[in-house]
């Protein structure tokens, strides 16, 4: 694939300084770049040392600062916006023929629009509907009932369990599953988990655990996109759902009756527990936990590896385990960190009283 300079300065808004007839094959760092056909991108400081050592020949640069010494240049307003549209244009979708592949396994019931492409190995259930424009990579399983919308792409070995509601340009990768059972059980007798939050010691039990079926299902809107290996669970009775134009990473768990908001990004080893609800905007960081019930406002920040253990209001930024608001956080951090050099004081102090007091 290739496309000239002039042509990508007009599709991305960008300015363009140079030769506009260039054909552009590679987009790369600066230290790859080789010659006038490479894109390179050059819109920090850090790269741009990089850039004049190779003697880069052809960048997309920002508006501001200036960049000198590469002759043809698209200049931008804000790179990292433009860098994902200049990606799409670069991208290479999944190579699957179209049609159904032989090896498919299709229920007669299930409706598949045109343009469909089902690939090695898949399987589409009962009833089962799928819209224009998706591809299933291969290996994927579609269970009974599902509602598939346009233009979404499934990746190798991608699970969806029966009933489960999809909306259009949906992406999953490889391996997540939606839809299989909650986490639900409940002891015949009061647990020792029970019995240790009444009395404040572990009382160990031998009461049977009873499985608690989930009946309902998960409803994933618009423009979702779902990391490999993550796992989300269709609730006990109505519906988890997760909101249009959320981005969720590899590995992350959502619970049964989860309700997730629009555009949120919710990245890897996240946990959410069963019926928490998520607002709008929200930023969840790597290996954060959100327990049970737990109500997070729209707009709110968890850092890494924070545990959140009570409701946030909106615009909430928090972090730590347990979770509290990360100015606060940061000042126990540079507390904890100040406990050496006290420590050394107060020695010191001791020292000088013993010989105060000998005199």
């Amino acid at each position: 694939m290739s496309r000239t300079l002039g042509w990508l300065a007009s599709e991305l808004g960008g300015e363009l300084l140079g030769n506009p007839e260039i054909e552009i094959r590679r987009v790369v760092h600066p230290s790859y770049a080789e010659n006038e056909h490479d894109l390179a991108l050059v819109y920090s400081a850090s790269v741009a040392g990089i850039a004049e050592a190779r003697a880069v020949q052809t960048a997309l640069v920002p508006m501001e600062p200036e960049v000198p010494g590469i002759p043809n240049q698209i200049k931008v307003a804000r790179p990292r916006v433009t860098l994902a549209r200049l990606l799409e244009i670069f991208a290479q979708p999944p190579r699957v023929a179209p049609g159904v592949h032989l090896s498919a396994v299709i229920d007669p019931t299930a409706e598949l629009a045109e343009n469909v492409h089902v690939g090695p190995n898949c399987s589409v259930g009962p009833d089962t509907k799928i819209a224009s424009g998706t591809t299933l990579v291969a290996g994927v399983h579609i269970g009974a009932a599902v509602e598939i919308g346009e233009d979404c792409v499934f990746f190798s070995g991608v699970c969806i369990g029966d009933r489960v509601r999809i909306g259009s340009r949906v992406i999953i990768k490889a391996n997540a599953t939606i839809g299989n059972d909650g986490f639900s059980f409940q002891t015949v007798e009061p647990g020792s988990a029970e019995l240790t939050r009444q009395t404040g010691k572990a009382q160990p039990t031998d009461s049977e655990i009873l499985r608690i079926n989930s009946i309902g299902t998960v409803v994933i809107e618009d423009d979702v996109e779902i990391g490999a290996c993550a796992c989300i669970d269709r609730a006990t009775l109505h519906e988890t759902r997760i909101g249009r134009g959320t981005k969720i990473d590899n590995l992350v768990q959502v619970a049964h009756n989860v309700q997730v908001g629009r555009k949120c990004v919710i990245v890897s080893l996240a946990g959410i527990a069963g019926s928490a609800t998520i607002g709008d905007r929200v930023v969840i960081a790597a290996q954060a936990g959100i327990p049970d019930h737990i109500q997070i406002g729209d707009d709110c920040v968890i850092m890494p590896q924070a545990g959140v253990t009570r409701d946030l209001p909106a615009k909430s930024y928090v972090g730590g385990s347990p979770a509290e608001p990360r100015k606060e956080f940061l000042n126990g951090l540079m507390q904890i960190k100040r406990i050496r050099t006290i420590a050394r004081r107060i020695k010191e102090f001791g020292e000088r009283l013993e010989k105060l007091e000998g005199r």
